[in-house]
């Protein structure tokens, strides 16, 4: 009388369990890995994006002549970069007494997920530092949204409705002041 041997035909149920359940965790644990660095990676690409926009915007209110932008003549450079009419990216703005003029009259369509919005502000530096008067101390404010639409795309006069907020400051230097 000839024996089968058991177990020698194939997998077991418990086996299969097995090998599906440390698949689905490998599995899994790769998929989680790829959504949270494709999130990560949107998050840093507009953090660069607001880097960008700040230094842009400190730089076109340096290519203005402070008399120019003092009391008030920054609102040129404020606001969202979305136009909240047509959903599409504003024009760059630029002052006509500036010696710079860009090169392309819109931001690129990228930008406008994240609803970009920014203010400026110039402020005097306060009197008890050395030269004082000859300096004004410029900020630029940038704030967006990480994938969501924001309530209010134009936030004239209010805080802007976004999820981040990027500052950037640096100094003026005042010519118009006599030595």
């Amino acid at each position: 009388m000839a024996m089968s041997k058991k177990g020698s035909g194939g997998f077991s149920f418990i086996e299969i369990v097995v090998a599906a359940g440390v698949s689905f965790i490998f599995f899994g644990g790769l998929i989680f890995f790829a959504t949270s660095t494709r999130t990560q990676t949107s998050k840093a690409v507009n953090y660069l994006r607001a880097l960008q926009i700040a230094q842009e915007t400190i730089e076109l209110v340096q290519s203005v002549p402070l008399e120019k932008v003092a009391g008030g003549g920054v609102q040129i450079f404020e606001g969202s970069l979305v136009n909240p009419a047509t959903g599409g990216s504003v024009k760059i703005p630029f002052h006509n007494s500036s010696a710079w003029q860009p090169h392309t009259k819109t931001y690129p369509e990228q930008y406008n997920n994240a609803w970009f919005y920014r203010k400026v502000r110039i402020d005097p530096v306060p009197a008890g530092i050395a030269n004082a008067r000859f300096l004004r101390k410029i900020t630029v404010d940038v704030y967006w949204n990480e994938s969501k639409k924001p309530e209010r795309i134009d936030s004239i006069g209010k805080e802007p409705d976004r999820m981040r907020k990027l500052s950037m400051a640096t100094l003026l230097f005042d010519e118009s002041e006599t030595y």
